[in-house]
């Protein structure tokens, strides 16, 4: 335990020297009040409600914000590919490819300060029965989602860390 504790420090200390500073701490930019002024806005579909609800859980946890600065848009996009193929011709692996496209503006202004793409691949077997198949596509395209989520609020946490620069 003893060797633990200097360990630390010393990493500590050279993360310190090199100029990292924690992506959430005080005066960074991506503090949890600065992320819970941006407005969500409304995504299509099923899958659009699940990513627009993750995203809520990470960037506005207490709720809708007062008086929003930032207005965040995405849209998505689903593809299903054969991954592997048995010798017979049938698929026993599919892909489920999620795409974003996302925009962040200024609510006061319009203009937009950050766009760009993110984009997550999920598996899943085929197996003999249907219902299971069902299953085991929608969990993936769910998993997808809440990668898609996790990488949009990383990249709004980096640039308003950033103080608004890509």
């Amino acid at each position: 335990m003893s060797f633990f504790r200097p360990a630390v420090a010393a990493a500590l200390i050279s993360l310190a020297a090199c100029g990292f500073r924690p992506l959430h701490a005080p005066g960074a930019g991506a503090e949890p009040e600065v992320l819970a002024g941006i407005e969500i806005a409304h995504i299509p579909d099923r899958l659009g409600q699940v990513v627009r609800n993750h995203l809520l859980d990470r960037l506005t946890p207490r709720g809708a914000p007062a008086a929003a600065t930032y207005r965040l848009a995405v849209s998505l996009r689903t593809s299903k590919e054969p991954l592997a193929i048995a010798r017979d011709d049938t698929a026993t692996r599919f892909n489920v490819s999620v795409e974003a496209d996302y925009d962040l503006s200024l609510i006061s202004t319009g203009e937009t300060v950050l766009q760009g793409g993110a984009r997550s691949v999920a598996a899943y077997d085929v197996v003999s029965s249907g219902y299971a198949n069902t299953v085991a596509e929608r969990d993936a395209e769910l998993r997808a989602a809440r990668e898609i989520s996790d990488e949009l609020k990383t990249r709004v946490a980096v640039f308003l860390a950033r103080g608004g620069r890509s």
